[in-house]
């Protein structure tokens, strides 16, 4: 008996005249109602059963990646700072008290929860003390001369190139970013990983979130090493111009990291060489994880129709490739006769198989769902090698345990949250399932055939199966971190999947097989012909089967619905169903119950929104920033106001009387708001409002007429702004998006503003002026390109996309 320190024997109920074990456990409700001591001895057999068998099947060991999730959770999200040392000394403590009392289940499991909890904490606080990422304070106009570490094109034939910076010039940095995405317009000769790169660039920092609550765009950067955006003003060279020092061996990446990037980018070009349009940049991002030649309008059918996850290689991908390695590597043994009998087949496919995967892992950038994928395929394969059990929740649990403990802050990621939710359903679904089966199989005690017809419908069942399970276990995450769901996701997933199983992927292997010897030109041709019946059913579908947009979504329903994931996953006995009440609960309290504010501004004051209680966002310009407009709608807008999508002139626009750089208007709850970028015209914005909105960085803090202002200098302190009109007071209240004290990604907002250069005077003002004048500003964009990172979540527009505002007074 697990969970009771002093178990009633079945000699004593019996002699007590109550029924055993079993008779008890069968009783009618009324008897048990009947008698409540005799209640409470059900209760407590039931729950001893029930922990028999969490203990017989070890689900204690899940605990372990549970508690530093939740950990690093509490120390990320949460606000809990405790002292690394202390955190870590309490998890060393706990976990060996756990140890100590293994005989006592309910006792030891808390501890093991508490004592991961604190480790989770630890190790979270110790990465962000120990990384040291230099984001840029604001934005500026400077020199830089670095080595480039990684090298793309999009769509529109752009460069863009990902720049260890080593020095800065004219004006010098006091806070250069160690590391900068550059985006290049001008035509110029690429410049490949491991050269020098010299340019005179334009940078600034990741913005924040767009609302409060939002997802904070500084966050993966800091953590990745990435300082700056930019783009470059002309043609970058790779010889250093006129006050850039010059950059010699060992100033950038290390070796293998160019050697990698380098045949990432000659496979990609090669693919799409083959494979032009859309479909080439497509197939590149499946083998090589290159996704910034996809255009805008392929991505949003995937996203809309449910398989935008195929876009981001992880275990769909990496499964699917290292299967087939090792079906062709048996496959070739079982052709020797003699190597057959003397090789164990199985074994050695599992080794290169192993091999494939990493080779795969370097080749595509290894990202979080990457990671997180070769891990538990090594481990899966590994297990074959030694001859040991392969698929099982355990080793989801391995998994994600190493991954955290390499990078815990990936908890709060929607990559990781996606693809760990997803695997862990999958998973334990296949459990079930796979045990269900095999009871059948020992009462029928013979196997019988399977028809191919009785195959196919149970592989298309298993499609079905896996995009429903898949499904529901990334919804609740989908909804909180893209306010989205793709409600008929199963339709596009069962049209496409048996074609990237069957197809895409193998052919995608072959190619990369044959790549070497220059035979890949037909595979990659007919891998292209079935990406392009794929983008052919998801651009049908995109029209027919729109995705949902849900608003927001409660970070407590989420904690829950998470929950029961879990619970549904991990459990092994009837205390799984603990899932359902949690599940409700969790749909009760996920939607987002706080006040709906009347107005949105964005951290560059240049994007200003009024919301109303029909649900419709109007929006002050007309040309409005994209990205920032399509996060608005998808967080507050309900169904009374159709979405844009493609075209901005479809946006509701705010009415308001616009003369002389001043824009007037009122929200629906009543409050005045002026808004001008005249800096001149503040005096008149504070008079005649209750929200006066300077998209300038001036030094003036507050009105004298008591109203509020929003200037670029308070909003570079608080981020974007959501305003609404206190009921009780009539005044103006504000959530801010930037917490106090700030996070380490958001210190930089603190720190003075960056050096500006000034052309000299006297003898060199002539050559300076001609200089400058070289520079061809044509090729310089409008607004520079998203990040386009690795996750959907970190593709946002720098917050100085356009002139907002900032400059260095």
């Amino acid at each position: 008996m697990a969970w009771s320190e002093d178990p009633e024997s079945e000699t004593a109920r019996t002699a007590r005249g109550r029924p055993g074990v079993d008779g008890m456990l069968r009783l009618r409700p009324r008897d048990l109602l009947a008698d409540p001591g005799l209640l409470v001895d059900v209760l407590r057999l039931w729950l001893e059963r029930q922990a028999d068998a969490e203990a017989a099947a070890r689900t204690g060991f899940h605990l372990m990646p549970v508690g530093l999730i939740a950990g690093a959770l509490a120390a990320i999200a949460g606000g809990w700072r405790p002292i690394p040392v202390v955190a870590a000394v309490s998890a060393a403590l706990l976990l060996l008290a756990a140890w100590r009392i293994a005989e006592r289940p309910w006792r030891r499991n808390a501890l093991l929860a508490a004592g991961f909890v604190f480790l989770g904490a630890a190790l979270a606080l110790v990465e962000e003390a120990w990384t040291t990422t230099t984001i840029i304070s604001g934005t500026a106009t400077t020199r830089i001369a670095g080595v480039v570490a990684e090298r793309s094109r999009d769509d529109r034939g752009r460069y863009r190139y990902v720049v260890d910076i080593a020095a800065t010039a004219r004006p010098t940095l006091s806070r250069p970013p160690e590391r900068a995405r550059i985006l290049v317009a001008s035509r110029h000769e690429p410049i490949a990983p491991g050269e020098a790169f010299y340019a005179l660039v334009r940078l600034g920092p990741p913005s924040g979130p767009a609302y409060p609550g939002g997802y904070d765009f500084a966050y993966s950067p800091f953590f990745d090493g990435l300082g700056a955006y930019g783009f470059s003003l002309g043609a970058p060279s790779s010889r250093p111009s006129e006050g850039s020092p010059a950059i010699g061996p060992g100033g950038g990446p290390g070796a293998v990291a160019i050697w990698l990037a380098r045949l990432r980018e000659a496979m990609t070009e090669r693919i799409r060489a083959v494979i032009p349009g859309p479909e080439g940049a497509v197939a590149a991002a499946l083998i090589t994880g290159e996704r910034d030649g996809i255009p805008d309008d392929v991505a949003d059918w995937f996203r809309s129709t449910g398989i935008a996850h195929v876009l981001a290689i992880s275990g769909l991908h990496l499964a699917i490739v290292t299967g087939a390695a090792m079906a062709l590597v048996r496959s070739l043994i079982a052709l020797l006769p003699g190597a057959a009998l003397r090789i164990p087949a199985k074994k050695v496919a599992a080794a290169i198989a192993l091999a494939v995967a990493a080779l795969y892992l370097g080749i595509s950038g290894a990202n979080v769902a990457t990671q997180r994928a070769f891990v538990m395929l090594a481990i899966m394969l590994v297990a074959v090698i030694v001859d040991r059990p392969a698929l099982t929740i355990r080793n989801v649990s391995i998994a994600a345990t190493i991954v955290i403990v390499l990078a815990p802050h990936v908890v709060t990621t929607a990559s990781f949250q996606l693809s760990f939710a997803a695997t862990a359903a999958l998973v334990a679904a296949y459990g079930a399932f796979a045990r269900r089966r095999q009871r059948q199989l020992e009462e029928r005690r013979a196997r019988k055939a399977r028809s191919p017809l009785r195959l196919g419908v149970g592989a298309l069942g298993g499609i079905v199966a896996t995009s429903l399970i898949a499904g529901a276990a990334t919804a609740p995450f989908a909804a909180y971190h893209f306010q989205q769901a793709a409600a008929f996701g199963v339709i596009t997933n069962l049209l496409t999947m048996p074609l990237f199983s069957f197809a895409i992927m193998p052919l995608a292997l072959a190619s990369c097989l044959l790549m070497p010897f220059g035979l890949d030109a037909w595979p990659l041709e007919l891998m292209g012909a079935a990406i392009g019946l794929v983008l052919r059913i998801t651009h049908r579908l995109y029209g027919l089967l729109p995705d949902q947009s849900i608003g927001l979504v409660s970070g407590a329903g989420l904690l829950l619905l998470a929950a029961a994931i879990l619970a549904a996953a991990f459990l092994a006995s009837q205390f799984r169903w603990v899932a359902v009440p949690l599940a409700v609960i969790g749909l009760i309290l996920a939607p987002d119950r706080t006040p709906r504010p009347d107005l949105l501004v964005f951290e560059s004051g240049r994007e200003v929104a009024a919301l109303s209680p029909d649900g419709a966002v109007a929006f002050l310009r007309k040309r409005t920033n994209a990205f920032v407009a399509d996060q608005w709608e998808r967080a507050y807008r309900s169904g009374a106001s159709p979405s844009a999508g493609d075209n901005p002139a479809l946006r509701p626009r705010i009415d308001a009387k616009c003369r002389e750089k001043v824009c007037s208007f009122g929200t629906a709850s009543g409050l005045r708001i002026v808004w001008t970028d005249d800096y001149r015209k503040t005096g008149y914005a504070c008079d005649h409002a209750d929200v006066a909105i300077v998209a300038r960085a001036i030094r003036l803090t507050a009105c004298r007429s008591g109203a509020m202002l929003v200037t670029l200098r308070t909003l570079r302190e608080t981020g974007s702004l959501a305003i609404r009109r206190d009921p009780q007071t009539g005044r103006p209240v504000f959530r801010r998006s930037i917490g106090v004290p700030a996070a380490p990604w958001n210190r930089h907002r603190a720190a003075p503003w960056p050096e500006s250069w000034h052309r000299p005077k006297g003898r060199n003002a002539e050559a300076g002026a001609r200089e400058e004048e070289q520079q061809p500003l044509a090729d310089q964009p409008a607004e520079p390109s998203d990040p386009a990172a690795d996750n959907a979540e970190d593709a946002v527009p720098p917050s100085f996309g356009e002139d907002s505002g900032g400059r260095r007074e």
